[in-house]
């Protein structure tokens, strides 16, 4: 198998599940972290979400409080979103680009906005592969540039975000 179609099929087990696959019905926190458990993060296997991880977002207003002790699908797809971007941004500066992006929509527009995105980076990621071919230590390096400068941006727009619009008149 090519490099190619071996990084896509390792791509797709990290895909984050359409929000229309979630349970219809509200689940307690333990079904939420089993549910959470089959969606894995990244390859590796030492990213799990804990209770203790959701109580602190919850407490840090990344996360709306639970409907007494039961989560709904747009808790599922918070934390979903939570959980990917905090492995490239601070905790903090993953709640501000949430709370940004709420002003676009419903929760659900902002999880469809996060996956349309997460498809299009793939693809790219491919055209990119396909240019460098088999040279994996090239590749490696070029996406963790690429990685470092997309991060800094993002802080970069994230802080403009929260900066007065003084300028805009």
């Amino acid at each position: 198998m090519e490099l190619a179609e071996q990084l896509l099929s390792k791509l797709s087990q990290i895909a984050p599940a359409p929000y229309d696959t979630f349970p219809d019905i509200e689940l307690y926190m333990d079904q939420v972290l089993e549910y959470l458990s089959r969606i894995p993060v990244s390859l590796r296997q030492d990213d799990k979400l804990t209770a203790a991880m959701i109580n602190n977002y919850t407490k840090d207003g990344l996360l709306p409080r639970a409907n007494g002790k039961r989560y709904s699908q747009e808790h599922l797809a918070h934390l979903i979103l939570i959980s990917r971007l905090k492995q490239v941004l601070s905790v903090k500066d993953t709640g501000a680009l949430l709370q940004a992006n709420k002003t676009n929509g419903s929760e659900k527009d902002v999880y469809a906005q996060f996956c349309n995105a997460v498809e299009s980076v793939n693809q790219n990621l491919m055209q990119s592969i396909e240019t460098y071919g088999n040279h994996i230590a090239t590749i490696a390096m070029r996406l963790a540039v690429e990685s470092y400068i997309c991060k800094i941006a993002c802080e970069f727009l994230i802080d403009q975000g929260k900066a007065p619009q003084e300028h805009t008149k």
